[in-house]
């Protein structure tokens, strides 16, 4: 298995790819297709990857903090440790990726399309989910502080032990039409709104 810099060198198709600790920050990687490979401790920072088709690939412990993934395609990847603080996925498709354990402030997928993904343990505080479509989404066990769901129907998406503490949605709650939410999140959302809840 060669590395994705020496891939790059020969020319060669980018799968079957196995690269622990490369360094690939602000490059340009628009339109790259990787398949069947996987990355360690590589560092993706700044780098942009739009329009990149990525499918099996295992993204662990990498460093993709303000990465540009806009409009790229994922089949059966997994973010596992990773950095994506400030990672964009603005209208990406994602479909059976997994994010855990991941650290994604800011981090944006609006208008993205995720279908049968698991994000967990994971911290999305100050990131935006508007106007995403899904189905079979889970979203568990994580952080969405000040998180902005705007446009983004809960109908269908599993929270279970997520925090949604400050969480952005539309002036009459649309987004909840169908949800199923626990206690918690629903006083979280309710003093969005500068209800005060008190006890009797």
């Amino acid at each position: 298995m060669s590395t994705l810099l020496e891939a790059l060198e020969s020319f060669s198709d980018l799968e079957d790819l196995e690269d622990r600790g490369g360094l690939y920050n602000e490059r340009n990687f628009d339109e790259i297709v990787i398949r069947n490979s996987i990355f360690v401790s590589s560092s993706f920072s700044s780098t942009s990857f739009a329009n990149a088709v990525i499918t099996d690939v295992t993204f662990d412990s990498c460093d993709f903090t303000n990465a540009d993934f806009s409009s790229s395609s994922f089949l059966r990847v997994k973010f596992k440790d990773c950095k994506l603080t400030g990672s964009l996925f603005l209208a990406a498709r994602l479909r059976k990726v997994e994010i855990s354990n991941a650290v994604a402030f800011y981090a944006s997928f609006d208008s993205a399309s995720l279908e049968n993904c698991v994000f967990s343990f994971s911290d999305f505080h100050d990131s935006s989910f508007s106007a995403v479509r899904h189905s079979s989404l889970s979203i568990t066990s994580s952080n969405l502080t000040r998180t902005s769901m705007r446009g983004t129907p809960f109908r269908g998406i599993s929270f279970g032990g997520s925090s949604m503490e400050g969480i952005s949605l539309s002036e009459d709650l649309k987004e909840l039409k169908g949800a199923t939410i626990d206690i918690e999140q629903a006083l979280d959302i309710i003093r969005t709104k500068g209800v005060d809840i008190v006890a009797y």
